[in-house]
């Protein structure tokens, strides 16, 4: 009988550590974005900051629902100067901008809402120029979808996120294994971001609950010093809850837009 426990410990015991053992980092946070997709859609809080490397930089935050799937977002962003906050829409591509009082009168038609492509924002000029409004564009979408590049993981531990219980992981964000680069209309964006920080490789922590949802992702990168532009450091963080609400996103009635894109410098 002791012999027959032996046997039985010696084949069962691995089995069971098979079993019980910890999922792969990297297959758990691929699978949170996909199981987070799956559900469509989240409620979202995100913030940024940008500035020289080792000072807190100048924040945008923001907050709103989004809908992973269609690509839409109804987001209310409040950025330095501008004071109060802004109501954001994304629909399709475009950028639909609630105009603040206080540029009410450098948008042309005095119309209420301004519109531009999404991908016009990402252009070097136009972030170089957004950031002395104190900040840059902040697109939680982006944030989620270019976890799909993730590389490499580690599991750091148990962390909660908004006393939801989660696993933090830390990984590396391949920017070429993104959906966006081998998504012709944004490679481009994705070659710049490369030629602005020198790497493909992005440090990103991520927070993945029970039920492996995507709960919080945090990137930071740093664009070194180049001719006429100190180094700056932008971290950018995503928390998401209620996964699956009822979201839908409109765009504003078109006599209500002044359309910014031909406006944008280019480059």
């Amino acid at each position: 009988m002791v012999l027959l426990g032996l046997v039985l410990a010696l084949v069962l015991g691995p089995l069971a550590a098979c079993g019980s053992a910890a999922p792969d980092p990297v297959a758990a946070v691929r699978g949170a974005v996909d199981a987070t997709y799956g559900e469509r859609t989240a409620r979202v809080s995100f913030s940024s900051t940008t500035g020289p490397p080792g000072t807190p930089g100048t924040p945008v935050t923001g907050d709103g629902v989004v809908d992973l799937v269609g690509g839409g977002a109804d987001t209310t962003v409040r950025v330095p100067l501008l004071g109060g906050g802004t109501r954001v829409l994304l629909v399709a591509g475009v950028v639909y901008v609630q105009v603040p009082p206080t540029l009410a009168l450098l948008v042309p038609g005095g119309r209420p809402w301004a519109s531009v492509p999404l991908d016009r924002l990402s252009t070097g000029a136009v972030a170089g120029s957004l950031a002395g409004f104190g900040g840059t564009p902040t697109d939680p979408l982006q944030q989620i979808d270019a976890l799909r590049g993730v590389v490499e993981a580690r599991a750091v531990g148990p962390e909660p996120v908004d006393g939801t219980p989660t696993t933090h992981y830390a990984g590396i964000v391949d920017l070429l294994a993104t959906p966006a680069a081998a998504d012709p209309a944004r490679r481009p964006a994705i070659d710049r971001q490369i030629a602005e920080i020198g790497t493909n490789r992005v440090p990103v922590d991520v927070w993945v609950d029970d039920q492996g949802l995507l709960r919080r992702t945090v990137q930071t990168v740093t664009a070194p010093d180049r001719p006429g532009r100190p180094a700056t450091a932008t971290t950018v963080s995503v928390t998401l809850a209620e996964h699956g609400l009822p979201v839908t996103v409109t765009a504003p009635p078109p006599d209500q837009v002044t359309d910014l894109g031909a406006l944008l410098p280019t480059g």
